[in-house]
């Protein structure tokens, strides 16, 4: 029997490739989690803030939440909060 290098480095090759494929896309799949997780406590808090302001009409209508600026504003029947670009509000 002939032993074959050549062999032994395609399958080293080929599990490290398998390898290195299953490392990124559990990291892009948890990256991806978190971008959620941070989506959903956004819209949480601006929802706080709006039954806080229901609640207690001296409340500052700027609030700063895990480094994020949370804007709140009354417009007509509609209590909105603005952050990152992002308009959540309630109409009443």
């Amino acid at each position: 029997m002939r032993k074959r290098s050549g062999f032994i480095l395609v399958e080293a090759l080929t599990s490290l490739t398998i390898s290195l494929m299953i490392i990124f896309m559990l990291s892009l799949c948890v990256s991806e989690q978190f971008k959620l997780i941070n989506q959903w406590e956004q819209r949480v808090n601006a929802h706080k803030i709006i039954l806080l302001h229901l609640e207690n009409s001296h409340m500052p209508d700027k609030v700063m939440i895990k480094n994020r600026i949370y804007y709140y504003q009354k417009i007509e029947n509609t209590y909105q909060v603005k952050v990152n670009n992002h308009v959540y509000q309630v109409k009443s």
